[in-house]
């Protein structure tokens, strides 16, 4: 059985359109907090006529999770879902979300993590 989405609980933060965002099981327990970007792209009459068209996103810097190597793919698609349906709006439907770890844990708990980074 596919497990449900997080609950997403979000406040402004003193940037613009930068926002702390706590997720939640269903157990209203924490299990990550993050800082969400929304990302417009710039509009059709700022760039050449043959750019090409990207969709917006939201840019999600994982601060604190409980997550490891094993359950990183449904953390992410589960973060996903609440959070693209959190912030979609009539002027603003993020297509993906691109998640950015400053520093996994588990990757330095790898023998040979400082010597040979896998980037």
């Amino acid at each position: 059985m596919k497990q449900a989405a997080y609950t997403v609980k979000i406040s402004k933060t003193l940037y613009q359109d930068t926002y702390r965002c706590i997720l939640q099981n269903d157990n209203d327990e924490t299990i990550g907090t993050l800082r969400v970007l929304p990302s417009f792209p710039l509009g059709r009459n700022e760039v050449p006529a043959n750019a090409p068209e990207v969709p917006p996103f939201l840019l999600v810097i994982v601060d604190d999770a409980d997550i490891n190597k094993d359950n990183l793919i449904d953390f992410e698609e589960r973060a996903s879902y609440a959070l693209l349906k959190r912030f979609s709006a009539e002027n603003f439907l993020p297509q993906h979300c691109q998640f950015y770890y400053p520093s996994p844990a588990f990757v330095f708990e790898q023998p040979d993590s400082t010597t040979n980074p896998i980037m």
